[in-house]
């Protein structure tokens, strides 16, 4: 399948105000956004976690590139600093992000400062449905669970019986039903609880090591810790150093807000891990996080399923999920920018591209593909202004496709129907 997006502005024309806004003037505005940037964010914390100064550069060169004249320009760069300045955080997927900022969420705080090790000494804290799967499983019939939790708490207070010499005492009666399943079943169940609750689980077997450093799937959510962005950051970076390299994952799930280091994590994951499926989300109360190609190399031969949201991705990171993954079954790209001239796959079956910005001539070339989507999807398709649109459309080679959906309404939508044999689904 071959599609074609003809979405660039040209250079000239109504674009020659952008030759004659002073580099200097620009300079400016990036450090007043910086500034800005940092208040919002931590004003109170010293750690920022992010480097802002490049979140700056990135936010005033997208404004630069969106704007359809220098009025335009100054009107949204000042909008988006009176928001920062006033600490709202604006969902930058709104289909009028650059348009329109009227969100009224606010940064919470981050003064917390817990250790990693207290994150998983806390029985109470286990989510209710975690609580409840293990009591079903693991408990006798006649107590459900009771004996487990209590032989949990005395360990947690310290008169849990301990091991001397090579013998070692179970921490549980014979009641406990949960030391004794095979890992592998452990694992499984592991695979539907947040990291926190997969940590604080691990006190309840009898391995060494810690069952978590070998869990097969990660879920890092930020909202699990109360958007507290020092404690989340303390912990994932202790998951990821603490886990032994010959632990593969099968699947990453991790939702950070503001942490550069996320994508050392991602790129952790991929090297050393051998990680199948990624799931990364950036909060969309904060801008974009670019996909660093030099500290992540997203050239895997096991990664089978990509899913980005709020993500800037150049061309560079697309050509390593083209052709380096050779693998690659499923890519969804959601609530992001895109600078990428291709996307082409030799193995890709499913695309999404959902309420994305285009800011290129884009053309996606994969033969095996099987479904395609283009939702809100948002080019750049005159000098004049931006719409939520393409202006061009060319669907061809479609011998696999079964269901093709379009954004609505499109300038030219051209599909060689002779080669849909497959084709049961098209929603334009």
């Amino acid at each position: 399948m071959e599609v074609v997006f003809d979405g660039g502005g040209g250079a000239g024309g109504a674009n020659n105000w952008r030759s004659q806004i002073r580099e200097e003037f620009r300079k400016s505005r990036i450090s007043e956004l910086s500034e800005a940037l940092m208040q919002a964010l931590s004003p109170d914390e010293p750690e920022t976690l992010t480097d802002l100064l490049n979140v700056a550069v990135r936010l005033e060169r997208m404004i630069f590139i969106v704007a359809v004249s220098e009025v335009d320009y100054n009107y949204k760069l000042y909008t988006r600093l009176d928001h920062l300045e006033d600490d709202h955080f604006e969902d930058i997927s709104s289909d009028n992000h650059f348009e329109d900022i009227s969100s009224d969420d606010h940064f919470e705080d981050i003064s917390s400062d817990d250790h990693f090790e207290e994150i998983s000494s806390d029985y109470q804290m286990l989510e209710p449905s975690t609580a409840t799967l293990l009591r079903g499983i693991f408990s006798d019939p006649q107590n459900q669970s009771i004996q487990v939790q209590s032989n949990l708490q005395r360990m947690l207070s310290g008169d849990n019986t301990k091991a001397t010499g090579n013998e070692e005492k179970p921490c549980c009666d014979d009641n406990d039903r949960i030391s004794v399943l095979h890992e592998s079943i452990l694992h499984c169940i592991m695979s539907f609880m947040p990291a926190q609750d997969v940590v604080r689980t691990s006190m309840l077997f009898r391995r060494s090591p810690p069952l978590w450093t070998s869990a097969p799937c990660l879920d890092i959510d930020i909202d699990h810790f109360d958007t507290d962005r020092v404690k989340f950051n303390k912990f994932a970076k202790s998951l990821f150093e603490r886990r032994g390299n010959a632990n593969t994952l099968d699947k990453l799930r991790l939702h950070s807000f503001a942490i550069d280091a996320a994508k050392y994590w991602i790129g952790d994951a991929i090297r050393l891990h051998e990680v199948k499926s990624i799931d990364f989300t950036e909060n969309t109360r904060w801008e974009a996080f670019y996909l660093d190609p030099k500290a992540i190399n997203f050239s895997s031969k096991y990664l089978r399923t990509v899913k980005l949201t709020n993500v800037i991705i150049v061309a560079s990171v697309f050509d390593q999920l083209s052709r380096e993954c050779t693998s690659l079954e499923n890519l969804q790209l959601a609530d992001s920018t895109l600078y990428c001239p291709e996307i082409s796959s030799s193995s890709l079956k499913t695309l999404e591209i959902i309420n994305c910005l285009v800011l290129n001539h884009l053309l996606i070339r994969t033969g095996k593909l099987v479904s395609l989507c283009f939702k809100d999807t948002r080019c750049r398709c005159t000098p004049k202004y931006i719409v939520r649109t393409t202006s061009a459309v060319i669907l061809c080679d479609l011998s696999n496709a079964k269901s093709i959906e379009l954004p609505t309404p499109v300038r030219h939508v051209w599909v060689l129907l002779n080669f849909c044999t497959c084709l049961k689904y098209l929603f334009l």
